[in-house]
């Protein structure tokens, strides 16, 4: 019986971002299509990997995602590394749009979460005033990413948390309590 791997998701108005958490995948099968009405596009994925969750041992892998809207299997890319398979997905015309969610069925998915390193909120989205051309050749170079798979963590991930800006100094002491001076320490008995 195959398993089923471990996927990170985030999205823009136009594309999401799906990375399959799968090393060593030989010969992976990855579909990008949509139902036959074209309500809904569908990712499918097969192939024999290791995963973070199991461990070193080689298993079968399958994937079956019903996405909420459809999508662009033409324009769509997929990248394969040792590390991971990245898909990019752009969406439908008609569904070009922050999605409520990943999957077009409600309910709770224990093998998905978000990608917060790749996730930008909508209102700042806007905010930046164009969407991003995507270019392949980011994935050569995942520090784009904000670290990514390569475990970013909190180090540059924190670079696109608004604008900070600095504070200065009118010169007025009045409020300042932090210039006080420290007690001196008592002398041990």
């Amino acid at each position: 019986m195959a398993l089923v791997p471990k996927v990170q998701w985030a999205q823009r108005a136009d594309r999401l971002y799906l990375t399959i958490d799968l090393q060593d995948a030989k010969e992976p099968k990855v579909d990008i299509s949509n139902d036959a009405e074209g309500k809904f596009g569908k990712v499918t994925f097969k192939g024999e990997g290791r995963s973070h969750a199991t461990g070193a041992e080689k298993h079968q892998y399958s994937l079956d995602l019903d996405l909420y809207k459809g999508v662009d299997p033409d324009q769509s890319k997929i990248s394969i590394s040792d590390r991971s398979i990245f898909l990019v997905v752009m969406k439908a015309e008609d569904a070009s749009e922050h999605w409520p969610r990943l999957l077009h069925n409600k309910g709770k998915v224990t093998n998905i979460t978000v990608d917060w390193d790749k996730w930008v909120d909508e209102d700042e989205e806007e905010e930046g005033g164009k969407k991003e051309d995507f270019d392949m050749s980011d994935l050569q170079n995942f520090q784009n990413f904000g670290g990514g798979a390569f475990g970013g963590g909190m180090g540059g991930g924190l670079s696109g948390i608004g604008n900070v800006e600095a504070v200065e100094d009118d010169g007025d002491d009045s409020d300042d309590d932090d210039d006080d001076e420290m007690p001196p320490l008592e002398a041990e008995k």
